[in-house]
């Protein structure tokens, strides 16, 4: 949501809305591809919070790894200056 909104662009507040984002992100700007782990991070807290939904196979280690290298990605992009 950060990247997003240095970069102007609105989003709403929904999962999938961010998915979107993340995946213009990757497109547009390189960031690392991570909109197939913000689904599975929605259907892991729906699982957790209303069991409605099989928790997905995750591994802690992958997903901290991947939310750092995003993290990373997200502070370079934003430090550049917008056009």
């Amino acid at each position: 949501m950060a990247a997003a909104k240095h970069l102007g662009w609105s989003v709403k507040r929904t999962h999938p809305d961010k998915a979107a984002a993340a995946e213009r992100l990757s497109r547009e700007h390189g960031l690392p591809e991570i909109e197939d782990l913000i689904v599975d991070l929605n259907y892991a807290r729906k699982a957790a919070a209303y069991g409605d939904e099989a928790f997905p196979a995750l591994d802690a280690e992958d997903v901290a790894i991947q939310i750092e290298e995003y993290v990373d990605a997200v502070t370079r992009l934003i430090s550049r200056p917008t056009a």
